[in-house]
């Protein structure tokens, strides 16, 4: 099987994935801007709902990765009334940052939760200039933020008034936000208990302090077509976290997850104090079980049976089809009519596009991003 074959050698399928991305990516892109084009200047809502499928398809390559390429551990702690009506409403998720490949199991847990094509991430504006993650996330209707506040507050306003336009029953919507704005690291932690101590805050133990001033703005705008709040967390038993390139070398992880749902009547949207001081409480609801999970070596409560689904794996050796089988062909062409400078110049080409695409998955981490001004910790 191939996923079991890319383990072989490291090289190889780093290579192998980078090139499978790249190539589907353009596709991807080219389809996108089709539908933008004919289908949603005629019908916005099945246009949105198109994209957000050829979304997924991208995507099942990153969730591939997760799922079947490391093959990772992955345990899920919640009830199971949390997630009834996830394709009914659109929903605000707000997660911690703890490891650099949170992004990736973000991705994971809305393929099990079969809401991928729902994703929506507020992330840096330069992304938005990157062929294949940057273009599949404008037609997406990401949020793109620039990290001035003056500029940052208009996105946010005209960014929530389109995804305010989603009807909710045909194109539910997960919105992804890291309010910590970067990963956990024990200097930035160290910084954050400084600025906690300096306002006579108590400090976080396990996350930093969220950056509130732009996730109030997002709230406050969305109002009463948010139907729901996730409180997620990623933790690492052994407090061992991964790295986004050892999981693409194959090598496997153990994960835990959590989320509840937090009902929209309990989420303040009006006052925009309140919204600060909600999203401090879940932060500080997130340190506490961190602690737990610290103790324990997992969440309280039960874990949710939530297994991997084979549709990643059935997109991933589609797409190897339909890049690997041409690029194939044309280099046999070659070799047959011993057309060796097209050959040298082919693999230069590939050299180049292994470069693009890890810079381009590398880039696809900018996820976590949160909406924040570039004054330290401003609206906390």
């Amino acid at each position: 099987m191939l996923h079991k074959i890319l383990k072989v050698h490291s090289l190889f399928a780093v290579s192998y994935i980078s090139y499978i991305y790249l190539i589907s990516g353009f596709i991807v892109n080219f389809l996108q801007l089709l539908t933008f084009l004919f289908i949603r200047t005629v019908s916005d809502k099945w246009g949105t709902k198109i994209n957000g499928y050829l979304q997924a398809f991208l995507f099942a390559i990153f969730t591939f990765v997760v799922e079947w390429h490391c093959n990772c551990n992955i345990r899920f702690f919640s009830h199971p009334d949390d997630m009834k009506n996830r394709k009914k409403e659109h929903c605000l998720c707000i997660c911690n940052h703890k490891g650099e490949v949170d992004w990736l199991l973000g991705y994971t847990l809305l393929e099990r939760l079969n809401v991928l094509e729902g994703c929506k991430g507020l992330i840096k504006k330069e992304t938005m200039y990157l062929p294949v993650i940057g273009w599949k996330m404008w037609f997406s209707d990401y949020m793109f933020l620039s990290r001035r506040w003056d500029k940052d507050q208009q996105i946010i306003k005209k960014t929530c008034k389109t995804w305010s336009n989603y009807d909710p029953l045909f194109n539910s919507n997960f919105y992804v936000l890291f309010a910590e704005g970067t990963r956990f690291t024990a200097a930035k932690h160290e910084a954050a208990v400084k600025f906690c101590e300096e306002r006579g805050i108590e400090p976080f133990r396990n996350v930093l302090y969220p950056r509130t001033k732009g996730a109030v703005e997002l709230i406050s705008q969305l109002g009463d077509t948010l139907g729901c709040v996730y409180d997620v967390v990623f933790a690492y038993p052994g407090n061992k976290t991964p790295g986004t390139w050892t999981m693409f070398d194959g090598q496997s992880t153990d994960v835990d997850i959590y989320f509840r749902r937090i009902d929209a009547a309990d989420v303040p949207k009006k006052d925009k104090e309140a919204i600060s001081d909600f999203i401090v409480q879940q932060f500080r609801d997130k340190d506490s079980l961190l602690d737990y999970h610290r103790t324990h070596q997992r969440f309280p409560g039960e874990q949710m049976p939530l297994p991997r689904r084979h549709i990643s794996l059935i997109l991933f050796y589609m797409w190897s089809f339909l890049t690997v089988t041409p690029g194939v062909l044309f280099v046999y062409y070659l070799i047959v009519n011993q057309c060796f400078n097209m050959l040298a110049l082919l693999a230069c080409i590939c050299v180049l596009g292994g470069l693009i695409s890890h810079k381009i998955i590398s880039a696809a981490n900018v996820q976590k991003s949160a909406p924040t001004t570039t004054e330290k910790q401003k609206g906390a």
